[in-house]
C-alpha cells in the first residue's frame, strides 16, 4: 500500500467519523437541536383563520388552544389571556399590560401536543379590542411561570350587553 493510499483511507475514515458522531444524534433522536414549545389559536371550526371578528361582553365564544413541547423534558404551561386595546403593546420580551380574562394551565411531555377547547368572554367593549394569549413555562429553579415571549392576538370589535 502506498503512502498516497494510507493517507487516502486515513482522511475517509476521519470523514466518516465525524459524519456518524454529528449526525447520529440527530437521526436517533437522543438530543433536542433548537428546543422550542408551540402555541397556536384555532377558530370554533378547529381552523385557522375563522375566529370570531365581532363579541359581546360577558358573552363567552368557543375557540381551541393548541399547545406543543418540544423542549427536551416535560413542561408545565400557563396561558395568560388579556384584553388590550391597539395602544397597548405586546413583545417577545415584554407582556401585554392589560386586564386578564382568564388562564389556562397545563402539562406535556417532551414530542407531545394538545389540542384543548376553551370558552371565553370580553371584558370590556371597544373597537379593534385585541385578545392576546401569552405562553409561560414553569421555572423550577425560580419556582414559578416565567413569560417566554410567544404569543398570539386575535381582533374583535367588542360591543356591550
Amino acid at each position: 500500500m502506498t503512502v498516497d493510499e494510507r493517507i487516502t483511507i486515513g482522511l475517509v475514515a476521519c470523514i466518516l467519523a465525524f459524519g456518524a458522531l454529528t449526525v447520529a444524534p440527530v437521526l436517533l433522536g437522543k438530543r433536542v437541536v433548537e428546543p422550542f414549545s408551540e402555541l397556536g389559536i384555532l377558530g370554533p371550526n378547529m381552523k385557522l383563520g375563522d375566529y370570531p371578528k365581532d363579541g359581546v361582553t360577558s358573552e363567552p365564544f368557543n375557540l381551541y388552544l393548541y399547545l406543543g413541547n418540544h423542549e427536551g423534558n416535560v413542561q408545565y404551561y400557563q396561558v395568560i389571556v388579556k384584553q388590550g386595546d391597539q395602544s397597548q403593546n405586546v413583545t417577545e420580551d415584554t407582556p401585554l399590560d392589560a386586564p386578564l380574562i382568564t388562564f389556562y394551565e397545563y402539562s406535556l411531555i417532551n414530542k407531545q401536543n394538545s389540542t384543548i377547547p376553551i370558552s371565553l368572554a370580553p371584558i370590556r367593549s371597544g373597537i379593534n379590542q385585541r385578545i392576546v394569549f401569552e405562553l409561560y413555562r414553569y421555572n423550577t429553579e425560580s419556582q414559578g411561570f416565567e413569560y417566554n415571549g410567544n404569543w398570539l392576538q386575535l381582533w374583535m370589535n367588542v360591543t356591550d350587553t
